[in-house]
């Protein structure tokens, strides 16, 4: 009998799915619940619920508040609208799908959104608000000083050395603070593990791939003493390793190739360039970019890296490859604070989008201080490229396909921004007579707005308008003085209307003529003397008349407007000026094109990302971002409503770590300065949130149990000295050690000696893996498990299941067929059985994740992953029996056995590729009989039949022997 356990064994029939415990109204949420409702349910009500249904709302519609957990839960005049559990039994969830009322009343929302409030109410509608807390009222002032001493707030240095009794063990300094902790507990390490369990630990440590049997047998023969860091060194040298830690970073970086797009399918989701981005970070592990820089391209690439390297420019794919809700700008601003914040410094900072964060040092102000950095930027219109275009094959023939196509979309948004930029000047008059006639429209602030009729106003020209108008209609202005008293006149009727503005022209004649401040400009003044103005429309269309005729008389005078008076060119600056609130960037004219223009703008946009999705021949190119010609003034949204606006911000760093209305960002709109900030040295969580996760990745559990928050709500590390030891060893560096060249990529490439800069990882690696803490056994011992059973102490290894990529890859380089091509477009690695590239290299579907992805706890592309989860199912199981993948994998162990004329070798050879280890004689004698059992019972009902070599290899394959790492 053979006495390996199959992984099929652990998982069993069944398995418990563990799913959220619906909240009770009165539980307290949970964390998780918390972050949930902050980003996905508060920003929605605020924006589109408060203004009828809050507190403090002039008029509240159907006696229903939104703005507390007893309001929700009480509900309206009708009765509840939500049922606890229960979405599709709920009145608010029928009402934003517009079956019963509409609601909202300006538009439906898109179904993303609603879905999300299905999932907060299945959690039970967990709420952190309470009465009063939504209200209008004098704000907490933070005590940065106080929240400071937080123990991942506080400076970052380096802790001594503490003192041990069993120095003898100690291999790396980080082993000082393990042990001195476990000897505190009265405890003490595990032995070492065997050699053949560290090489294969290190290998899927560091290039997430097994070593081979022959790889074995040579690190045993091996009696250096420093036998392991060699080894480490070869590996981290090979590009293999970029490959394996790249995908750690792509679950940070909520890494997927297509985009979110309601009804979009084929090749349409499909975002062409998505891979360059994966393909840098693979590229900057290897070449061990400094941290900090690595962190500054994915911020600024496009404004500090060299011309020669424009493979770096990629790297924005961090901010960019995320989802666009609907073309939503505030939604994707959030979304890129929180992956910035929780992905490079594990601060919610995303929370404080309605209010101050209610645990954490973050203002609201701080949030819109980097909202401001992001709204500063925007991607251009034709993306850089990354790399010469002849270097790709079938070039040629790409341009000679898309060259037409990209003339006529230039000359399409050519003609459209001169034709709508001429228009705006033209009817300058009904733009003031909107304004002078009519109240502010949500619409005039939305992000995304379709006419259907090219003769619309553009909201977004009538919003900058009323900005400008309010901005300039002083009584010291030369221009709109007398507008802003004009429109001012409260009147019952034309007559009485006319008469006060009479009265109001006959005071401004009076004021002496001139372009000055307090002065009248003449021609403004001839006007007002020549106009009845019988209403606050008359008075606008005087004033557009006045601009008008001053615009067509410079089209006659010619460019330099020479042939024009002073008082003539001071109006021709309102229409034709820098500071003017009619013109736009050429590259923003499809978001003032009617519905037909724009739909042409988009059918050529997209004949162009289709034809790079389907002709090899395309050229890579990145997916950057660029500074807008002028940045953007945040200011704070009321309840994070865009349409209700507070006090202005400067673009700046958090006050938490210094940042202060005193030190704006200086460089364009401050993403450059961010990702300086970032790293800086007054800064302490980077680096800490950086080795957190770098031990993680290494140990299996973190020292901080939650690698994407840091704040006031986190576990402290069981051991605060040796995490502070990790982070100062990565940000500071120093000192000389040994690396392979590994420029051909081979793991016995010879040794060579390197200056380790600051923030290398390569150089981080090396210090854990060289340690007796990461060396030890993961043998249980109950006395330990008795004091610590949770081994927060680190007093053996942990035992891991490999991940998804570390379970394909493995069985793909056990069978010989592993692919090693790097970089380059996803292929299907999910549904193409046969597809041997490395799973990092797969198509990462975001509104369509494989099963097999599902299934092996993939992270989630929707948002920065904090870490995967790591659960047991069924499916698991299923795949593992019934995959053809595997099945193609067991084939191919069995093949590598012919030409072996033995059985009994055949077997041993299998075992030496799956296991790395010779079959005990029981084995051996279970292993012979299965295989006669297997051969005189024919497969029946399979199209391609396992025989007798491929079923044991595949049974080996599922073991957990070979799906753990000891």
């Amino acid at each position: 009998m053979i006495r390996l356990r199959p992984l099929i064994s652990i998982l069993g029939i069944a398995a418990l799915v563990i799913s959220p415990r619906p909240a009770a109204a009165d539980d307290q949420p949970t964390p998780e619940q918390i972050e949930f409702f902050e980003a996905k349910i508060r920003p929605v009500l605020a924006r589109h619920c408060y203004e009828c249904h809050a507190a403090d709302a002039k008029k509240i519609e159907g006696g229903l508040t939104l703005d507390t957990r007893e309001a929700v839960q009480k509900g309206g005049e009708n009765g509840a609208i939500i049922k606890t559990g229960e979405p599709a039994a709920s009145r608010l969830i029928s009402a934003l799908k517009w079956e019963e009322l509409e609601m909202p009343p300006a538009g439906k929302l898109p179904p993303a959104v609603v879905a999300d409030f299905e999932r907060w109410i299945e959690m039970g509608a967990p709420d952190p608000r309470t009465a009063g807390s939504e209200s209008a009222k004098k704000p907490t002032v933070i005590d940065f000083a106080k929240a400071r001493e937080h123990w991942s707030y506080r400076p970052l240095v380096s802790p001594p050395l503490p003192a041990v009794k069993d120095a003898a063990w100690l291999r790396s300094p980080l082993d000082s603070f393990v042990l001195a902790r476990l000897e505190a507990s009265g405890l003490g390490p595990s032995s070492p593990a065997d050699k053949g369990t560290l090489l294969k630990r290190l290998w899927f440590d560091l290039v997430g791939l097994p070593p081979m049997f022959d790889d074995l047998r040579a690190f045993e023969d091996e009696t250096s003493p420093d036998a392991l860091e060699r080894q480490a060194d070869r590996l981290l040298a090979s590009p293999r390793y970029g490959e394996r830690w790249g995908r750690h970073w792509l679950d940070v970086a909520r890494y997927a190739d297509t985009k979110d797009g309601v009804l979009m399918y084929g090749d349409d989701r499909i975002r062409p360039y998505a891979y360059t981005y994966r393909d840098y970070v693979i590229r900057a592990l290897n070449e061990d970019l400094p941290l900090d820089q690595f962190i500054a391209d994915q911020l600024a690439a496009d404004q500090q890296v060299p011309k020669d390297q424009p493979w770096r420019l990629a790297a924005m794919g961090y901010l960019t490859l995320g989802r666009m809700f609907d073309s939503n700008l505030p939604d994707v601003y959030d979304d890129r604070i929180d992956t910035v914040t929780r992905g490079m410094m594990g601060l919610t900072v995303a929370c404080a989008r309605c209010h101050d964060h209610k645990y954490d040092a973050v203002s609201q102000a701080d949030y819109y201080a980097l909202y401001g950095v992001f709204a500063s930027s925007e991607e251009p219109l034709e993306l850089p490229l990354t790399a010469s275009p002849e270097e790709t094959p079938g070039y040629a023939d790409f341009e000679a396909k898309a060259g037409p196509i990209r003339k006529k979309l230039a000359e399409h948004i050519d003609s459209q921004y001169a034709a709508l930029l001429e228009t705006a000047r033209q009817r300058i008059g009904d733009y003031l007579a909107r304004i002078a006639t009519q109240k502010p429209d949500p619409l005039e602030t939305a992000v995304f707005y379709l006419s259907l009729s090219p003769d619309d106003l553009r909201p977004q020209i009538v919003h900058r308008w009323r900005k400008y108008l309010a901005k300039r209609g002083t009584s010291t202005d030369p221009v709109f003085g007398p507008w802003s008293e004009l429109i001012s006149i409260d009147a019952d009727g034309e007559d009485a209307f006319a008469a006060k503005a009479a009265e109001v022209v006959s005071r401004w004649q009076s004021v002496a003529s001139g372009l000055e401040g307090g002065q009248l400009n003449p021609q403004v003044k001839e006007m007002l003397s020549k106009t009845s103005l019988r209403s606050k429309e008359q008075v606008a269309r005087a004033y557009g008349d006045l601009f008008k005729q001053t615009y067509e008389t410079s089209k006659t005078a010619g460019t330099d407007s020479g042939g024009l008076s002073d008082a003539q060119r001071q109006l021709l600056e309102v229409v034709t000026g820098n500071d003017n609130p009619i013109s736009f960037p050429r590259n923003h004219a499809y978001l003032y094109m009617a519905r037909v223009e724009r739909d042409t703008f988009h059918s050529l946009q997209g004949q162009l990302d289709k034809l790079a999705v389907a002709t090899p021949g395309a050229p890579p190119r990145a997916m950057t971002l660029v500074d807008q010609d002028k940045p953007h003034d945040p200011r704070i949204f009321v309840r994070g409503n865009p349409n209700q606006q507070g006090e202005n911000v400067s673009r700046r760093f958090l006050q938490l770590f210094g940042g202060s209305n005193d030190r704006p960002f200086e460089h364009g709109g401050g993403r450059l300065d961010l990702a300086r900030a970032i790293t800086s040295s007054a800064n302490p969580l980077t680096p800490r949130v950086l080795a957190n996760r770098i031990w993680m990745h290494h140990w299996g559990e973190p020292l901080v149990s939650s690698p994407a928050d840091f704040g006031t709500r986190s576990t402290p590390p069981a051991n605060p000295e040796l995490l502070d030891w990790l982070a100062v060893e990565l940000r500071e560096g120093g000192g000389e050690w040994r690396m392979a060249s590994g420029a051909d990529g081979n793991p016995h490439s010879p040794l060579a000696t390197h200056h380790s800069p600051e923030w290398s990882l390569k150089r981080l690696h090396r210090r854990v893996v060289s340690s007796a803490t990461w060396q030890q056994s993961s043998a249980d011992r109950a006395e330990a498990r008795k004091i610590d059973p949770d081994n927060r102490l680190l007093w053996r290894a942990n035992r891991r299941r490999l991940d998804l990529e570390a379970m394909r890859d493995g069985m793909l380089a056990m069978a010989g067929r592993l692919n090693a091509t790097m970089y380059g477009r996803p292929v299907n690695v999910a549904g193409d059985p046969a597809s041997a590239r490395r799973t990092i290299y797969g198509l990462v579907d975001r509104q369509d994740v494989p099963g097999m992805y599902r299934a092996f706890d993939f992270a989630s592309p929707d948002q920065t992953a904090e870490r995967r989860p790591n659960t047991t199912t069924p499916q698991q199981a299923l795949f593992a029996m019934n995959s053809p993948f595997v099945a193609q994998q067991a084939r191919g162990v069995a093949e590598a056995t012919i030409g072996i004329p033995l059985a009994a070798d055949k077997i041993r050879a299998i075992y030496r590729r799956v296991l790395l280890r010779e079959p005990t004689a029981e084995e051996l004698t279970s292993s012979e009989a299965f295989v006669y059992a297997a051969s005189i019972e024919v497969p029946t009902g399979l199209t391609q039949p396992l025989w007798p070599l491929e079923q044991l290899a595949q049974v080996l394959l599922l073991t957990n022997e070979a799906m753990f790492v000891d």
